[in-house]
């Protein structure tokens, strides 16, 4: 019931967080540990791994979560103080409450009998926003998980690009590679691939571009991109909002009607199990044969019941959705002098970078890019405002 209503069940709040003395009930902030949350986002958004933030931390001597809470409460302090782990740093990353929400029913147990605790399907957990105050911008940790999915290892030389992760190929949709070698005497010859390329003996034809071109490309469109932004500030809001209520009522209609279908096949199933129990009554069908088939529909039925609840989730998460371009434009005015990139301005700003195959202009070879930005994807700039495309030939 608790649950249920929305109330923190869990006995200790997250690191970050303290019960409030006068509300036992609620989470407050507690600052010292909050700023060590913080911190290890902002690592993430800059291009660190779990590992790395965990190195970081134990370098700086940082006390751990077990050692930080010791501290607070009296307790006899652990032998390791500052000897961070990847683990828990993932631990936090992954946690939704730094946005300020509640999440209950996260595990559950299949009887009283067997303790142990199991994982419960998203589906199956309750969420309920604003329940204490945001450590984490819901924007940033949303981010940040998109870059804990695209995971990003260093090539066999131990290099590693600010863009890596977030190059797409055009045509096959796969990533591209980061490729380097130890041979060249600097960077001008590393580059990405079309990991579906494999020296022209896959699936997929050549998506290649050095990383310095790459580099030049996307930093003139994301300078162009935003000096449009900032001189046509209503002009972009309104277009935005546009596109984004058009693929909002596509993206609802099929969802709905995926719901509608759901619902009727609920409704056939209940009439095929209540035929099946009435020609068991009347001894048309073994017992043996009612018990199959009505198991087999009950299943069906049970995992439809999963799917059509999820689908009603999404349906009234989509309809309260506006698009976000209150957070791009908070970006646009922080990086409005921007003449350099590093790995947290990109992971900031691009959700993703389009690569196609090259074409010949001229008698030579040109590769189009499209720079995909957080929160608003990929902007079009109409020709009747200032020369300043999102798409570049390389």
């Amino acid at each position: 019931m608790r649950g249920e209503a929305g109330e923190h069940i869990a006995s200790n709040p997250p690191y970050g967080y303290i019960k409030d003395p006068e509300n036992k009930k609620k989470w407050i902030v507690d600052e010292e540990a909050a700023k060590v949350v913080r911190r290890i986002f902002d690592l993430c958004i800059a291009g660190k791994g779990p590992m790395q933030i965990a190195k970081i931390l134990t370098a700086d001597r940082v006390l751990t979560v077990t050692a930080y809470n010791a501290r607070q409460k009296g307790w006899s302090m652990p032998d390791n103080l500052y000897q961070w782990c990847a683990k828990s740093v993932a631990g936090i990353l992954e946690r939704p409450e730094y946005t300020g929400c509640t999440v209950n029913f996260k595990t559950y147990t299949k009887s009283l009998k067997f303790k142990k605790r199991m994982e419960n399907p998203k589906e199956n957990q309750r969420v309920f926003e604003d329940t204490q105050p945001a450590i984490i911008e819901r924007g940033q940790w949303e981010r940040v998980q998109v870059l804990r999915a695209n995971k990003r290892r260093p090539t066999k030389t131990g290099k590693t690009s600010i863009f890596s992760g977030l190059v797409y190929c055009a045509d096959c949709g796969a990533k591209l590679y980061y490729c380097t070698c130890n041979t060249y005497k600097d960077d001008s010859q590393d580059h990405f691939v079309c990991s579906n390329y494999k020296s022209n003996t896959g699936s997929c034809k050549i998506h290649y571009i050095r990383e310095v071109t790459l580099y030049r490309r996307v930093l003139e469109c994301i300078q162009g991109t935003l000096t449009y932004v900032r001189l046509f500030r209503d002009d972009f809001t309104q277009e935005m909002l546009a596109q984004d209520e058009a693929s909002r009522k596509a993206e609802l209609a099929q969802k709905r009607k995926a719901l509608s279908g759901a619902q009727k096949r609920m409704e056939d199933l209940d009439k095929i199990i209540q035929r099946l129990y009435e020609d068991s009554v009347l001894g048309k069908l073994s017992d043996l044969r009612f018990q199959k088939l009505s198991a087999q529909y009950e299943a069906e039925q049970a995992e439809i019941q999963q799917l059509a609840a999820s689908l009603e989730r999404e349906i009234e998460n989509e309809a309260r959705q506006i698009a976000d371009v209150g957070r791009f434009l908070q970006l646009a005015d922080r990086y409005s002098d921007l003449q350099e990139l590093d790995a947290a301005t990109v992971n900031e700003l691009i959700e993703k970078i389009v690569i196609h195959s090259p074409e010949k202009i001229g008698g030579k070879k040109h590769v189009t890019i499209e720079v995909y930005f957080t929160y608003v994807g990929k902007i079009r700039i109409p020709l009747a405002k200032p020369e300043l495309l999102t798409e570049k030939p390389a």
